[in-house]
C-alpha cells in the first residue's frame, strides 16, 4: 500500500497553519509549478499532489482525520527507527533493566573494584561511628525514608527510572518519562496523565516478543489508562507521566483549558464554548482512554468559536489550541 504524502510538506507549511495560510501557499506554489507555466515533465504530478493537499487541508473534517493518521504514522516511523532494545531508554541514559541483569553484565574487574570501594566505605563509617560514641554523642540517629526514597516511589529526575513496584506508591506519586517501560515491573497499571505537549504520542503494547510490537492501543491524549494485561507502554514527546491527576478547575462546572479531562469527575456534561480558535482549535470526545479504535466518539477542529456538547457517557474530553472552555448550557 503506497504511503500517504505529508500534505503539509507538499504545500511547505506548518501543521498549525490557518486556512488563509494554506490557500496562500497553494497559490504561490501554483504560480511556479502549474504545467501551463512550467515545462518540467514532473510538474503535472507536483500539481496533482498540491491539489490533493489543498482538498484535504482546507476541509476541517478531512484535515482532522488526516492529522490523526499523520500522527500515528510518525509514531510508527519513530518506533521503526529506534534500535531494538528490550525495554527502552530514558533521555539517552542506560537501559531500564533490572539490577540483577546489570550486575551480571559487569566484568570481574569492575566487580572487584566495586567490592573494594564497598569495604573502604564501610571502614570509614565504622570509624565515624566509633568517634561519635567516644565523644559521648550517643548512637547516631538514622532518619526515616522519605517518600522519594521509599521502594515504591520513582524520583522525577532526568536519570531516574520508574517505580519497580507493581503497586502505585501512596498518593499516586509514581512518575516515568518517554521511552518503553514494562507494565507491572517498571510502571504500575492504572490512570496516568502527561505534561501538556502537542506532539505527545503513545502506545500500549500487548507483547514485546518477536521482531515487531503488538499494539493494543495508541493515541495522543494526555490521560491514558494502562491495563494490567499490557506488556509494556511506549511514549514520545509527552514529558513526564504521573498518577497525580490534578483537576483543571476547582469544580467540574468551571471553565477549563487544554488537556485531556475526565467527564463527570473533572468536567461536567453539557454545552461548552471555547474562547479562542486562532491557533486552530482541535477537540475530541473519548469513550475510553485505552487508545482502542473505538475510543474516539466525536472529533472536530476549526478557527472560529466552537460550541460542543459533552455527554454523560463520555469517558474524557481532549482539546488543544481552543483557549478556555466555558459551560453555556445543559
Amino acid at each position: 500500500m503506497p504511503t500517504e504524502p505529508d500534505h503539509y510538506e507538499v504545500l511547505q507549511i506548518s501543521p498549525n497553519a490557518e486556512p488563509g495560510v494554506i490557500l496562500a501557499a497553494y497559490r504561490r506554489l501554483a504560480q511556479t509549478y502549474h504545467p501551463d507555466v512550467n515545462p518540467d515533465p514532473r510538474a503535472p504530478e507536483r500539481m496533482r499532489r498540491m491539489n490533493r493537499a489543498l482538498e484535504i487541508l482546507s476541509d476541517p473534517e478531512k484535515r482532522a482525520e488526516y492529522d490523526r493518521r499523520r500522527l500515528r504514522r510518525l509514531a510508527v516511523q519513530h518506533m521503526a527507527e529506534q534500535p531494538r532494545v528490550p525495554y527502552g531508554t530514558l533521555y539517552g541514559e542506560e537501559q531500564a533493566i533490572g539490577w540483577r541483569a546489570r550486575i551480571a553484565r559487569l566484568s570481574l574487574g569492575w566487580l572487584a573494584i566495586a567490592g573494594g570501594l564497598g569495604v573502604l566505605v564501610a571502614a570509614l563509617a565504622m570509624i565515624l561511628l566509633r568517634g561519635t560514641s567516644d565523644s559521648g554523642g550517643g548512637s547516631p540517629v538514622v532518619g526515616s525514608r522519605t517518600a522519594a526514597q521509599s521502594p515504591g516511589a520513582a524520583v522525577a529526575g532526568a536519570s531516574s527510572a520508574p517505580s519497580l513496584s507493581t503497586t502505585p506508591p501512596p498518593g499516586g506519586s509514581g512518575t516515568f518519562s518517554n521511552g518503553t517501560w514494562l507494565v507491572g515491573e517498571e510502571i504500575a497499571p492504572g490512570m496516568w496523565r502527561a505534561i501538556r505537549s502537542r506532539t505527545c504520542s503513545w502506545k500500549r503494547l500487548a507483547s514485546i516478543e518477536g521482531t515487531s510490537d503488538t499494539v493494543a492501543g495508541n493515541g495522543s491524549s494526555l490521560t491514558v489508562e494502562i491495563r494490567p494485561t499490557d506488556a509494556a507502554f511506549w511514549s514520545e514527546g509527552c514529558g513526564w507521566w504521573t498518577q497525580i491527576l490534578e483537576a483543571p478547575s476547582a469544580a467540574p462546572g468551571d471553565s477549563f483549558g487544554p488537556g485531556t479531562w475526565l467527564v463527570n469527575k473533572e468536567v461536567e456534561p453539557g454545552l461548552w464554548q471555547n474562547s479562542d480558535s486562532s491557533e486552530g482549535c482541535r477537540w475530541a470526545r473519548l469513550s475510553s482512554l485505552d487508545g482502542a479504535p473505538s475510543a474516539v466518539s466525536a472529533t472536530g477542529s476549526g478557527t472560529s468559536i466552537i460550541t460542543i456538547e459533552i455527554i454523560a457517557s463520555d469517558r474524557a474530553f481532549d482539546s488543544w489550541g481552543c483557549g478556555t472552555w466555558t459551560r453555556v448550557g445543559d
